[in-house]
């Protein structure tokens, strides 16, 4: 059976959700940790990399942990996946259509076996002042939700659950 590691860096908690649906959905005994929490990846068969975004960029600890990590990465076909509100619209959960991922891809040397994007989750009511009004610039900048008092979901569930049997099946 083989030993899965989904490891992955989150802001606000969705890509960490989107971590624990792909391992409740995936065959094999699968584990979730934040990219600190890892010690040592040459245990695992497969691994699955995810980050989200915050105010354009993935987090320098994804970076880090990628080229810490890449010759193992590249042993083990690991697949990535970007989670940003940008891609509450289709066409952008497409790389080529996706800016921040692309431009993720294009920084690092490594080359996923399959990339996967997914849109996020916008929290109004538990960001701090200062994020509720970048956030909110950013979404009237992109027509986007503005209301404060609304939390929305756009994570596509069942595109997560899809893209866990694509894992299953190879």
């Amino acid at each position: 059976m083989s030993k899965i590691l989904i490891a992955y860096s989150t802001v606000d908690g969705q890509t960490k959700k989107i971590a624990e649906t792909l391992s409740e959905n995936i065959k094999g005994e699968v584990v979730v940790k934040r990219f600190e929490e890892i010690k040592d990846i040459t245990e695992f068969d497969k691994i699955i990399i995810g980050s989200s975004i915050r105010y354009g960029k993935f987090p320098k600890k994804l970076y880090r942990f990628v080229e810490k990590n890449q010759k193992e990465l590249e042993e083990r076909q690991a697949d990535f996946f970007g989670v940003n509100l940008i891609a509450r619209n289709p066409e952008k959960c497409v790389v080529e259509n996706n800016v921040y991922v692309r431009k993720f891809l294009d920084k690092i040397s490594w080359k996923p076996n399959k990339v996967q994007i997914y849109a996020g989750a916008l929290n109004y009511t538990t960001y701090k002042l200062f994020d509720k009004k970048m956030i909110q610039l950013i979404m009237k900048m992109t027509d986007g939700p503005t209301n404060p008092s609304v939390d929305l979901e756009f994570t596509d569930w069942e595109k997560v659950c899809e893209y866990a049997e694509v894992v299953n099946h190879r």
